[in-house]
This record gives structure tokens, sequence and C-alpha cells, in this order.
């Protein structure tokens, strides 16, 4: 053990209550940002995950007309764009009314092949299934709302005087209150009969091996066919995916100031060190001692609070982190978008708290530096004696 880490070790043993208390106040930030971060991460996880869970990564229209012809050619040759298009599904999307005999609702209609969409939507079915040209999917708060279950009956109204009467056969959860209240699913065959489309379709899904590159694929995919309208759920949603990344910008400047006003702490109990022990440094610098080795004995008095603070900070967010993961707070679905507060820990973000905070505290033990290098070794000792 060098000189100056030994002096500083011995100086904080002398002040360990002050001592234990900074390390208290730096533990508490990091944990704070650390869960608020994972906290974040989830929602923005969780909320990703519903945005592509049933929809589609690139959405395609024709541009010149409401319908696709031939739209089985087009799919096959879609395909072979780029390697990263996982599957390729006609879908006919329209708006309606959906009539229980006692209220009307509006829906947005999805007509799906359900043996194309198997691995796409079915693993949201919580009861019942999509089966033959009359049956409908509801969502759970659709059907709770209008007092449906599996076996009712009801009436799809799509146009002035066109009303279709469908049999709820299944029920579906995203966990998306968007969804869960607003979306129905029926065959592509009843959809093409409600909608007037004949053998045609008026839209074209795709999904993505990485949705992330929905923008390069819908890109590529203009590029070929400039006659369709292509768009993609990461310009769809762009807005709100903008907004999450500011928001844990935000959030992490707003937290650190925790952690700062922790870090000042530190800076007090060293500016106390240094007024009490001026006799000492004084002592120190006459026997030879240099302004670098009284600078590093604070230096590393400093670091060792932030770091025993850091490690222990990133232990208990850890912790806290893994306890509301484990047992999640529930939420209102109809007044928030999830249902319940999801966590998303990851190592990123420990190694840039650990470094930030790590940072702040050297910053912090820096600042009675000023005070040593103005000491006037002889001068000090003469007016303590």
């Amino acid at each position: 053990m060098n000189v100056e880490l030994f002096i500083a070790l011995k100086q904080l043993k002398g002040k360990y209550k002050q001592v234990i208390l900074a390390i208290i106040s730096v533990c508490i930030g990091v944990a704070i940002l650390i869960c608020a971060l994972s906290l974040t991460n989830g929602f923005e996880k969780d909320l990703v995950n519903k945005i592509i869970g049933t929809n589609p990564h690139v959405f395609i229209e024709s541009a010149l007309s409401d319908r696709i012809e031939n739209y089985q050619y087009l799919i096959d040759n879609l395909k072979t764009i780029d390697n990263n298009i996982k599957y390729v599904n006609p879908v006919i999307k329209g708006q309606a009314l959906i009539n229980n005999g006692i209220e009307v609702r509006g829906v947005l209609v999805y007509s799906i092949n359900p043996k194309m969409e198997k691995d796409n939507w079915e693993k949201y079915i919580i009861k019942g299934s999509l089966k033959n040209s009359n049956s409908i999917v509801l969502g759970k708060e659709l059907s709770r709302k209008m007092s449906l279950d599996i076996g009712d009956k009801i009436n799809l109204i799509t146009g002035v005087g066109i009303s279709n009467e469908f049999i709820v056969t299944g029920i579906f959860q995203a966990d998306f209150y968007e969804l869960d209240s607003r979306i129905v699913y029926i065959n592509i065959e009843s959809g093409q009969k409600i909608f007037n489309l004949d053998k045609s379709v008026n839209g074209i899904s795709i999904k993505l091996i990485d949705p992330f590159l929905a923008n390069k694929i819908s890109e590529e995919i203009l590029k070929k066919y400039p006659f369709l309208s292509v768009r993609s759920w990461l310009r769809d949603n762009r807005a709100i995916l903008s907004a999450m990344t500011l928001e844990k910008k935000v959030i992490f400047l707003v937290i650190m100031f925790i952690i700062i006003v922790a870090m000042l702490g530190i800076s007090n109990l060293l500016v106390m060190m240094v007024i009490e022990k001026v006799n000492e440094i004084s002592i120190l610098r006459a026997i030879g001692a240099s302004n670098k080795n009284i600078i590093l004995i604070f230096m590393y008095q400093g670091i060792i609070i932030g770091i025993v603070g850091i490690v222990l900070g990133c232990i208990l967010g850890f912790i806290i982190s893994k306890i509301i993961s484990l047992y999640p707070i529930k939420l209102p679905s109809d007044v928030y978008i999830i249902s319940n507060l999801p966590v998303d820990i990851q190592l990123n973000d420990f190694i840039m708290v650990s470094i930030s905070a790590l940072f702040v505290s050297i910053i912090s033990s820096l600042i009675p530096i000023r005070k040593i290098i103005k000491l006037n070794p002889l001068e000090a000792i003469r007016r303590n004696n």
C-alpha cells in the first residue's frame, strides 16, 4: 500500500460516521437512477413488443386504387427482396360498426388467413379460435364492454344498409388497451365479401426477422414498386419512439442531480478534513511531502467513498429492480397503455451510471485542493501553536 492511500484510509476511519452517511447518499442516488432507467427500458421494450406484436412491420397498399389485384404474384416477388423478410401475407383492413343488439361501437376489422398468420397473432388468443367464414374474434376489452362471449351473435355493419351476421368464436388479449378494445379479426374470404373486393385485397402485411430494419426494407420495396404505398412501423410510431428516447435522457439527467448532491456531501466532508487537519498537512509539507502527495490523499478519499457507494448502489438498484420484475405493479389498462410496470435490467445502464458517478466523485474530491495548494506550511504550524 502506498503512503497516500494509507493516510487516506486512516483519515476516513477517524471520520467513519460522516463517511458512512456520504456512502449511503451515493448508494441511494445510484440505486434510484438504476431503478428509473430499468423501468424506462422495460416500458420502452414492452411498448415496442406490443406495437409490433400484432401489427405488421411493413404494411403495403396500392397508391393508385383501393385494392391490390393479383396479390399472390406480388407476394411471391416481395419474398425475394431481402433475406430479413420472415413472411408476407395478404390482409384486408377496414372500418366497421359492431352491433350486439343493444349498442353499436366502431371497430377496425382485420381480415386475415388464419393459417398464414398463425405465428403472428394466434399466441394472443386466450379463448376459442378463428374458424369458418362467419366467425369473428374480438379483443378482450371489446368483448367485456359489449358483454359478448363465445357463441354470441353480432352484426358487422360496413356500409349503409350493409350488415353481416357473425358468431364470436374467439377472444384475444394483446395487453394493449387500444388493440383489445378496437380490433376484430375475421377470415379473408369474409373480408372480401363485406368490403366488396371480389378476389382482391387492400393490403399486404410483412413481418421481419429484425423489426428495426423496417425503414430499410420499405425503401427497397418502394424503389422496386413505385406504384405501392409502403409504410413501416418505425415511421408510423416515430413520435412515440422519439419521445421515449428523450424521456430516458431527461430521467438520467434529472436523477443524476441526486448523485451530484450526494457528491457535494463528499466535498463538504473533505473540506472539513482540510480545516481540521491543517496542522498535520503542514507537518507533512514541512518534512518533504509535495502538493501532489497531499492532493492524492484527498483524491483517494473521494474515490474510495464514491466506489463503495457506487458498488452498494448498483447492488441495491439491481435487487429493487429484480423485486419489481418478479412482483410487477399492476396498472389500470384503460388509463395506461400497459397493464403492469415492466422492468428491463441492462448492463449498459450499470456501466454508464457507475462511470458518471465515479467521474462526479473525482471532481468533488478536487474541490478542497485549492485550499491545500495555497497553504503555507510554516505559517500554518506557527498559527496553530
